[in-house]
Order: C-alpha cells, then sequence, then structure tokens
C-alpha cells in the first residue's frame, strides 16, 4: 500500500482554526455551569487536538517553549472566533502558554458524566454537519437501495488501546482499573475496547469521525457499534443507505440494523467450519417458489448459502446440489407502517430452464423459522456480488483509522489512565481528522491556505511545517 505523507502541521493549525467545530463544541458545554477559566474552553479542546498532532502532551509543552509558535496558534484562534457566533476572543493580557498542567483540570471536567455525554452528542453532530459540506451522506445524493453509494455508507471497527500501565498479576502497583481482557482474532489484548463510526469520500483525507464510544462489557462490541449508528441515523437520517462492519455484527445485530433503522449491512458471512483456508457455510431454507409455465406449475427451493440466495436441484441419488448465486435484482425497502421500523424484499432472478423469473426473498426472520439464522446467513448484497467489494473496500479505511490514531499515541500506549479519558483522547484525535478534511474539501478552500501566521516569522514557520 502506498504511504501518504502527512500534511504540514501548519496545515493541521490553519485546518483545526479556520474550522467552526471547537467553537461549536464549546457553546454547546458552556451551559452546563461552566467556570470561566484565563483561556476559552475552545482553546483547550484545541490543545488537547494539538498533543495528539505532537505525539504527547510533553512534546507539546516543549514546543510551545517557542514564543513565535504559540503567538502563531493565539492568531489563527482569534481570527476562527470573530467568525463564530459563538466564538469568545482571548484577551491580550491572558496569551501566556496553555501547559499540560492547566489543560489536565479542564480535562477532568470535560470527562464527568454530564460534560462527556454532551460533548460526544454534539461531537456527532457537528461532524454530521461538516461530512455534509465535504460531500458526505447527503439525503439526495448518489446512490439507491439497489446499489448503495460508497459516499452514502458508514463504516466502523473497535479498537483495543494499551492502558497507561501494564497489568500486574497480584495487582499491586499503578493500573487503569477501567481496562479488561478482550478477546480477538490474534488473542487475548488487555485494555480499553473503542469503536470508531466513520464515513469517507475517494479522495485522500476527505474522512469524517463521526461518533466514537466505549465497549463497558466484554464481549458486546456490536451493541456498542449499533448504539453509535444508531445516534449518527438520528442526525444523517436517509443520508445514510448502508453499513459496514467486520464479523463482530451477528444475526441479531443485523436484524435489528435492518429492521429497526433501515440499513443494509455489507459484511462477510460467519463460517460454520473452517479447516485451514476452506470455508464450510450453512444452509438456510428460503422456501418454494412457484410459477406457471405452459399451464403447468413449476417449483423451486431456495436456500441461502455462503450469504447468497442459490436454487435446489435434487439429484437421482438424493443430493441436493446448489446453483451458482443468483443474480440480485433489486432491493426494495418498505416501512412497517404504525409498528414501525422496516422491511426489506431481496429481488433475484431464478434462471428456470422453461422461462426465467423473479424471486422475492425476505431477509428477515419468519414466523416459522427459530433464532436468527437468515440474517445471519443471508445477505442483500452478498460476498460474490460485484458491488460488494465497492461497498466492503470501506472496512480497510476503519483499520487505517485505528492505525493512524495509535501513531500518535507514545509506546502504542493510551496517554491517560482510565476510560473516559481515552475517550476524550480519541475525540481530540477526531477533531484534528474532521477539521482538516472539512479545510481540504469544503466549497470554500479551493485553494490552499496560506501556512504562514500573520505576526510569525521564518523562524516560527519552520517549526510548523515540520511534518508529523
Amino acid at each position: 500500500m502506498r504511504r501518504v505523507k502527512p500534511p504540514p502541521r501548519g496545515e493541521y493549525l490553519d485546518a483545526m482554526f479556520s474550522c467552526p467545530l471547537i467553537h461549536d463544541l464549546a457553546a454547546d458545554l458552556t451551559d452546563l455551569n461552566w467556570r470561566k477559566r484565563r483561556l476559552p474552553l475552545a482553546m483547550h479542546l484545541a490543545w488537547g487536538a494539538l498533543a495528539r498532532m505532537c505525539g504527547s502532551a510533553n512534546r507539546l509543552d516543549a514546543e510551545l517553549h517557542d514564543r513565535y509558535l504559540w503567538d502563531s496558534i493565539v492568531d489563527r484562534y482569534q481570527t476562527g472566533a470573530e467568525t463564530h457566533a459563538a466564538g469568545i476572543r482571548i484577551a491580550r493580557h491572558n496569551v501566556a502558554p496553555l501547559t499540560s498542567d492547566t489543560y489536565r483540570h479542564v480535562r477532568d471536567r470535560l470527562v464527568d458524566d454530564e460534560h462527556l455525554t454532551v460533548l460526544l452528542e454534539s461531537f456527532t453532530q457537528h461532524s454530521l454537519r461538516i461530512a455534509n459540506q465535504i460531500g458526505l451522506l447527503l439525503p439526495n445524493g448518489a446512490g439507491s437501495r439497489t446499489r448503495p453509494h460508497p459516499t452514502r455508507t458508514i463504516y466502523g471497527d473497535g479498537t483495543i488501546v494499551r492502558p497507561l500501565y501494564r497489568p500486574r498479576t497480584d495487582g499491586t502497583g499503578r493500573q487503569d482499573h477501567d481496562a479488561a481482557q478482550h478477546g480477538r482474532h490474534d488473542g487475548q489484548i488487555w485494555g480499553n475496547d473503542l469503536v470508531i463510526i466513520s464515513t469517507r469520500g475517494p479522495e485522500i483525507h476527505r474522512r469524517a469521525i463521526l461518533a466514537i464510544g466505549r465497549v463497558h462489557d466484554v464481549g458486546h462490541e456490536a451493541e456498542t457499534a449499533i448504539g453509535l449508528i444508531r445516534e449518527v441515523l438520528a442526525v444523517a437520517g436517509d443520508g445514510v443507505q448502508a453499513v459496514c462492519y467486520d464479523g463482530a455484527l451477528r444475526g441479531v445485530h443485523i436484524s435489528t440494523l435492518m429492521d429497526e433503522l433501515g440499513l443494509i449491512v455489507v459484511n462477510k458471512v460467519h463460517a460454520e467450519r473452517r479447516d485451514g483456508d476452506v470455508r464450510t457455510y450453512r444452509r438456510v431454507p428460503l422456501g418454494q417458489w412457484e410459477h406457471t409455465v405452459g399451464g403447468r406449475t413449476c417449483r423451486h427451493t431456495l436456500v441461502a448459502h455462503a450469504g447468497a440466495v442459490h436454487d435446489t436441484v435434487l439429484t437421482d441419488t438424493g443430493e441436493l446440489v446448489l446453483s451458482r448465486p443468483l443474480e440480485r435484482k433489486q432491493i426494495r425497502r418498505y416501512p412497517r407502517g404504525r409498528s414501525g421500523g422496516w422491511r426489506f424484499s431481496l429481488g433475484v432472478v431464478v434462471a428456470c430452464p422453461k422461462q426465467p423469473f423473479v424471486a422475492w426473498v425476505s431477509p428477515h426472520p419468519q414466523p416459522n423459522e427459530d433464532g436468527y439464522g437468515r440474517p445471519d446467513q443471508l445477505r442483500l448484497i452478498h460476498e460474490n456480488d460485484q458491488y460488494f467489494q465497492t461497498l466492503y473496500g470501506l472496512r480497510n479505511d476503519a483499520e487505517a483509522i485505528n492505525s493512524n490514531y495509535k501513531r500518535t499515541l507514545t509506546a502504542d500506549r493510551a496517554s491517560a489512565r482510565g476510560w473516559r479519558r481515552q475517550v476524550l483522547d480519541l475525540l481530540s484525535w477526531g477533531i484534528l481528522t474532521n477539521t482538516l478534511a472539512w479545510h481540504r474539501h469544503a466549497p470554500h478552500n479551493t485553494e490552499p491556505a496560506s501556512l504562514a501566521s500573520p505576526r510569525s516569522t521564518n523562524h516560527g514557520a519552520t517549526r510548523l511545517d515540520h511534518p508529523t
């Protein structure tokens, strides 16, 4: 994979302080009896994002000893505050650099339950506005239910952040009491499982982090992801057509996403057995379909196998042979009426030798079926569909998001103790990511902004333009 050179730090600063995101977040928090401080709350939110840009709070403290750099940051902040309706300017007698000690006091106030809940909800709301401004998740955008468009698809993944202190078997010493043992495909790992929901376009850095949460119960990542997706849809509405996720979603979760939220789920089917690279999948009967040809009734028994719908033929020896995956014709979605929710119907072309016809298959559990075998083994867009990779390729970016965030951590360990601080730290990195996407791809920015500060000299610009 081609490595992309990270943007200069000066562009990160221009992006974060010209974008209204930090002022929007601060405005939503000031109604909660927030005590007035020397520097506005928006500057503290920006400081947390800058710490992720530099890799640690201590390194940011060292860099801010350069007065030219701090003056450049203040100038950018003042310009952004002047253009925002709720922006609060910094008094000129309060321009001493913000330090990590001061920021920690504000951070510990931000992570209490009341403020953190409001901050996460506000982040989702304003991040979706940024996504719309860069042409993502638009209700009247490209795509349809039959062919969902990548720019109207959200995707997510969980990542386990190792704690700041290594756990000891005897329970002594410093440790993160919020961390737990989580199972992954590569074994067990100790830490906090954080979930990220995002969306992106095809261009570099056209990505928006939409929602962030923590898995509170080990093994329940899917429930956390569904909760975050529900929050995204509450704001995005019909702008979201589909969701991509990994194998953490099983039949009961996929059924919830289709029934309650009306989303097409794009992920791979769980195999019943694995023998090396060979996978064996279950066969779920879907029922019989009839059509009349020349006055005679022709019956076809359809089954779900490896996510696709197959026609079946019973041989002379009594063996049930599957056809090739049936071609997907159309996906329809209907409201359920008074009960609420949605109902999907998948149209597939049954290639009958006498006369082909379209069979409409429900991906939802049926009254005569036990459990969630049908939504677990049947996909509206299955893995062999030519359109599958167009959407499922977004899953690669979910892994890239996790990797890019962890590159900002020292020694691949959390920057603070406790899951609330770690969620805030991840949100700070989300601010950095979303403002860069806004800066590069929002319509108002047709040309790159200047990297030089109005008051900075060449000495300051050299440090700003040093790549991360």
